[in-house]
């Protein structure tokens, strides 16, 4: 089977513009292209324009020049906004941004209920989401007393409910704690692995990185480099390049060859643990 494009970005640039009519580039011409059922994670510090690039996958924002093209359809083009965003959702950092509702399962309806599908689908839809995301018990609680790892599941469930084939990570565990970030991280690898839905995720927090398909690091609205999380986490050069520091089981295990131990250079931390095990 032919493997198709989810994202195509050539020559993409994107400034915001001030009252004075002066213009700040947030992305400098950038080519980067997400293939069908990737798991893609985007690195880079603030400024770095990565989230610029997010909301330029689903229109939210269009390219000043370049071109942004989403599952064959060019974000320029008004009449393919609406199909783009049932595509390509969104998940932000703060779920109460997303949430729209006073009832979890109304929430989760919302965008259904605007496509005009038939009411038998729409709790088809609902059921679905809240079931992938471990929340079917909150069904009829108020989004509002839920915590915050809660309230980014329902986010979640309200885009699964759109049915996309690719779903945009904009920081979406900065907000909460380690737990919460773990059963995200969680989520986000099962609708990769066994929804087969394209992810691309936005995040500081590297060792959310590590089981991806893909790294992109970004500085300053350039691409430095995409690799391998082996090939990015292991160049020491290019993480101080972009102001990144690796997780922690590639920085000692790379400080324990250079020390001249005989390890061999892993991020799985259970590999890692067995590697360290072997040197007794």
């Amino acid at each position: 089977m032919e493997v198709r494009k989810m994202v195509d970005a050539s020559a993409l640039k994107f400034a915001y513009v001030s009252e004075e009519g002066n213009y700040t580039f947030a992305l400098n011409g950038v080519d980067i292209q997400v293939e069908q059922g990737e798991f893609v994670v985007v690195l880079g510090r603030n400024g770095s324009g990565k989230s610029t690039f997010a909301k330029l996958v689903n229109a939210l924002n269009l390219p000043t020049s370049g071109k942004m093209v989403v599952a064959g359809m060019d974000t320029a083009q008004e009449a393919n906004t609406l199909d783009i965003r049932k595509t390509a959702g969104m998940v932000f950092q703060n779920p109460d941004n997303q949430l729209v509702a006073t009832i979890v399962e109304e929430d989760i309806a919302f965008g259904p209920e605007n496509l005009g599908l038939p009411r038998e689908e729409i709790y088809e839809r609902i059921d679905y989401a809240l079931k992938t995301v471990h929340m079917e018990e909150y069904r009829h609680h108020a989004p509002h007393m839920l915590s915050g790892g809660q309230k980014q599941r329902i986010a979640i469930a309200g885009v699964l409910a759109m049915k996309p084939q690719l779903i945009l990570f904009d920081e979406s565990t900065a907000m909460l704690d380690p737990k919460g970030r773990k059963d995200i991280l969680s989520i986000i690898k099962k609708l990769n692995k066994e929804e087969h839905i394209t992810i691309i995720l936005i995040t500081h927090y590297m060792d959310e990185a590590v089981d991806a398909d893909r790294l992109i690091v970004m500085k300053d609205g350039f691409v430095l480099r995409e690799g391998s999380p082996s090939e990015i986490f292991f160049d020491k050069e290019l993480l101080e390049k972009a102001g990144l520091i690796a997780p922690f089981t590639a920085l000692l295990s790379r400080e324990l060859a250079e020390a001249g131990i005989d390890i061999q250079p892993t991020l799985n931390t259970q590999a890692f643990a067995e590697e360290l095990c072997r040197l007794k």
